[in-house]
Parts: C-alpha cells; sequence; structure tokens
C-alpha cells in the first residue's frame, strides 16, 4: 500500500507544475486587465462573418471540454489499476467495457460539435470571399455593411450607393466530386428552384427576399422615407446557370454582383445616402472587450 501512495503522490507532484502554471498565466492576465485596456471600445463596422466567428469560438470551447471529458475517465480508471492487486480478467473486460461505453458516448457528441465547426468555418470563409469582392464596390461610392443584426437572425451584407440599397445573402455550399474525380460546380435556376447536384434547394432565395424586405421596412421606418432593397443571393464558388428569371432576387456569382450594382441609374440622393449609412452604423457598432 505504502508503494501505491508513493506512486500517487509522485502522479500528483508531476501535474503540481502545470497547476501552478496555470494559476500564474491567469493571474498575469487578470493584472494586464487590471492597468491596461485598448484605446478603443467599439469597431464602428462589424466584419464579415461575425455572428460565425463567435458561434465557432464557442464551439471550439465545447470541443475541448468534450475532449477533456472523454480522456478523464480512462485516465482516472488506468490510475486506479495501480491500486488493484492483482488485476483480474473480469477487472480488465469491466474496465475496458466502461471505458468503450464512455468514449463511444463523449467521441460521438465530439464528432457532431466537430461537423457543427466544419460547416460554421465553411460558411465564414464564404463570407470573407464575398466580402472581399464586394470591397471593390468602394470605388464606386458604396457604402458596405457586414453581418448587420437583427432580432435572431442577421443579414450578411449591406451594400448602400446611388444605385440603391442591395441586401446580399452568401449561401456557401461545398462541391461534390464524382467518380471520375471531377468536382461539380454549376447550379441550375429553374425560375423556382435552386437545382443542385444533390437536389433542389429553394430555402436561400427564401431567406434572401425575406431580409430584403425586413431590411426595406426598418430602414423606412429609421430614416422616415421609403426606402426599397434589392435581394442578392451569391453562391461563392458556383456558376449559376439561370434558365428562367426569378422576381425578387438575383442569383449571382459573387464576380458578378460588381456588374449588377455599378448600374447607371441613380436611385438614392447623397442626403438620403447619408441618413441610411448613419443608422446602419449605429446598428453595426461591435464593442471590443
Amino acid at each position: 500500500m505504502q508503494i501505491n501512495l508513493n506512486l500517487l503522490a509522485s502522479i500528483a507532484l508531476c501535474f503540481l507544475p502545470l497547476v501552478l502554471a496555470v494559476m500564474i498565466v491567469l493571474r498575469k492576465q487578470e493584472r494586464r486587465h487590471a492597468i491596461g485596456r485598448a484605446p478603443f471600445n467599439e469597431l464602428l463596422r462589424r466584419p464579415a462573418g461575425e455572428t460565425l466567428r463567435i458561434k465557432i469560438e464557442d464551439l471550439d470551447d465545447k470541443i475541448s471540454d468534450q475532449i477533456a471529458a472523454m480522456v478523464l475517465l480512462p485516465t482516472i480508471m488506468a490510475a486506479g489499476l495501480f491500486t488493484i492487486h492483482p488485476i483480474g480478467f473480469v477487472v480488465s473486460v469491466l474496465f475496458f467495457g466502461i471505458s468503450a461505453c464512455w468514449v463511444g458516448v463523449w467521441g460521438t457528441k465530439c464528432f457532431q460539435t466537430l461537423r457543427k465547426r466544419a460547416n460554421y468555418k465553411l460558411g465564414f470563409d464564404g463570407e470573407r470571399y464575398v466580402a472581399e469582392e464586394l470591397s471593390r464596390l468602394i470605388a464606386l461610392g458604396f457604402e458596405i455593411y457586414h453581418d448587420v443584426p437583427f432580432d435572431n437572425f442577421n443579414i450578411d451584407h449591406v451594400l448602400v450607393g446611388p444605385p440603391g440599397v442591395f441586401v446580399v445573402e452568401t449561401k456557401t455550399r461545398r462541391k461534390p466530386v464524382d467518380e471520375s474525380g471531377k468536382k461539380e460546380y454549376h447550379v441550375l435556376f429553374d425560375g423556382k428552384f435552386l437545382q443542385w447536384p444533390w437536389g433542389a434547394d429553394s430555402r436561400g432565395i427564401e431567406q434572401a427576399a425575406n431580409n430584403a424586405r425586413t431590411l426595406a421596412k426598418w430602414l423606412s421606418g429609421a430614416v422616415g422615407e421609403t426606402v426599397g432593397a434589392t435581394a442578392i443571393l451569391t453562391l461563392p464558388g458556383w456558376m449559376v446557370d439561370r434558365k428562367a428569371p426569378y422576381d425578387g432576387v438575383s442569383i449571382l456569382n459573387p464576380k458578378e454582383i460588381h456588374r449588377v450594382c455599378s448600374g447607371p441609374e441613380q436611385k438614392l440622393t447623397t442626403q438620403l445616402i447619408g441618413r441610411i449609412c448613419h443608422q446602419l452604423d449605429q446598428k453595426c457598432r461591435l464593442a471590443v472587450k
């Protein structure tokens, strides 16, 4: 028994430097926050994909917790084997069964979380890609807003310029690979549905239209004047074959947005653009912690 106690004490001493290091780091972080802070307390405009970035951070913390939980019980059980003597076949099988069940449960949870994170990361990268394409419109006098927050949802991108207000909804989808190894990259729009290689879908179209109506209603109330909003659904990395027109939503590859928004028609005055941007500036401020 004395040997086992010595062993456990040695294990505890091995972990002691780690515990002390974590305590010192946390203490220094508290001191740093106490004596200094950022020279500004907010960003004037939210960056592209901010909502997804926060979700990814939360999932990263969740994945760390799940991995720690998955490893914890087998580690404790392995350490506990040093206190059992002799170790028989029944004990070994029992410990294996308990460990397998535990790892199976937490491993499944971790896999599901990793899959969700991968989807969020794909969407985040898609929004950043579209934001880079939209930045070309600044030279044409457009103001660009990303991740505009509303109740329980956000609008990916809002463009405000002389030709009007445009709402851009980004939908990023992975490209399937056929049996020959070739990536399918065409999506067909038949006037009602998007025909993807794996099936039809209209949710993105409906979401873009709803977002445009929501923004138009909010802006009209905020500036005291009727303001319309044009809906755009963009599909990064996909070529769009438009076989029929759709009233209300333009379905575009991100590289096509510049052409659609740079028309010669001037729908908004400089004064109205300023009032619209003032309202969006207030809505899109982001606190810096």
